[in-house]
């Protein structure tokens, strides 16, 4: 029978990357709760003494410090054993308020706020442009594009947020 599922494609999923070898965090818990940390055998230094109530924050910062998963074995004081995987926490999307409309000229659209060499993003994602040492990106598309796909066109500092959109209303 013929599966009319879509192909699996690897790089239509976002996942993040894990490394062949993942570091360790070792996690010692004595008999009052009280925790002990090592990444990679190395004591891990934390603020003050950890308790099992700190465990979570710890591990997810270290995950997030690293920006990879990393393996977790804990041991407790009766000798039992637990192994998991922490990932780092995927960065939430922050939306922004001010949105400027954006100068349009035939093939050309550009933009300013932005912060002096940044990176600005242009949706539906059509190119990146790096704005210039005065903080403006401009864009130059052909205007066969521009008349075939009329409306919105978005830029997007990747650094301030500033947000700039051409053609009618956001």
């Amino acid at each position: 029978m013929i599966n009319t599922a879509a192909p699996y494609r690897r790089d239509d999923r976002q996942t993040i990357r894990v490394p062949v070898v993942m570091p360790l965090v070792e996690v010692d818990v004595d008999t009052k709760g009280f925790v002990t940390v090592t990444l990679d055998r190395e004591p891990y230094s934390a603020e003050g003494s950890l308790t099992r109530d700190d465990l979570k924050r710890v591990l997810d910062d270290i995950a997030a410090d690293l920006g990879t998963a990393v393996r977790v074995e804990v041991r407790e004081a009766d000798k039992s054993t637990f192994t998991d995987i922490v990932t780092p926490e995927r960065p939430k999307l922050r939306m922004v308020r001010p949105m400027r409309e954006a100068a349009t000229s035939a093939g050309e659209l550009s933009g300013d706020g932005f912060l002096p060499n940044e990176e600005v993003a242009v949706a539906v994602v059509v190119a990146h442009q790096v704005a210039s040492t005065d903080g403006t990106a401009r864009l130059r598309l052909p205007p066969a594009l521009l008349e075939a796909h009329p409306g919105l066109v978005v830029f997007m500092g990747q650094e301030s947020g500033t947000v700039m959109v051409s053609g009618g209303a956001a």
